[in-house]
């Protein structure tokens, strides 16, 4: 199956007091953690691609030289409808999209495969991780979805899709909720919160 991973890395960080995706986390910036695992996943598997969309310029410079496609979007900052559509522009022939967020540094790369495997064996139509009752990032959005995702607007993002068909969606559990964390505040970083690096 061909499938698009988006990762958004273009929020505003309004919480957060400075652009918390280069914070460092574990010596490097904290968009990279979850994204090295995606660029590991995707070179196990050949119709799989990694694309990442931010407002960030030094995001952007940054990974040049990574097998990813960068999508630049200085819209980003108006809301997530504008990230998602970045992300979603020139699609051909794939059967689905899967929206990945950057400020979630502990997800890990077991169970972020795990989940595109089971949607991808089961060809889910709507897919999310959970723990347990806890609905999370990633989502998975087959093709027939594509339209409505494009209609999104302002701040609006892929759950309101998820809501609007929940006899659809797929869950995927998590083992953890930490796995499902994103980082909204400088007072929710290491030491505050820590969980050591996992490759696997």
């Amino acid at each position: 199956m061909k499938i698009r991973m988006i990762y958004l890395a273009g929020g505003n960080s309004r919480r957060f007091g400075t652009n918390k995706l280069l914070e460092l986390l574990d010596g490097k910036p904290m968009y990279r953690h979850l994204l090295d695992r995606l660029i590991r996943i995707c070179g196990r598997h050949d119709r799989w691609e990694l694309v990442v969309v931010t407002q960030y310029h030094e995001v952007a410079e940054e990974l040049k030289e990574e097998p990813v496609r960068v999508r630049f979007c200085s819209e980003s900052r108006m809301g997530a409808s504008f990230s998602l559509k970045a992300g979603l522009e020139n699609l051909t022939d794939e059967e689905a999209c899967v929206f990945f967020v950057a400020d979630q540094p502990f997800f890990r790369e077991k169970t972020a495969e795990g989940f595109l495997m089971e949607m991808e064996e089961k060809q889910a139509r709507l897919g999310c991780v959970a723990f347990r009752e806890q609905m999370g990032n990633p989502v998975w959005f087959g093709r027939e979805y594509f339209k409505e995702l494009g209609q999104l607007t302002g701040d609006q993002g892929g759950r309101k899709v998820l809501r609007k068909h929940p006899e659809t969606v797929r869950f995927y559990q998590v083992q953890d909720a930490v796995e499902l964390k994103d980082i909204d505040y400088l007072t929710e970083m290491p030491g505050k919160v820590a969980m050591k690096e996992e490759s696997k």
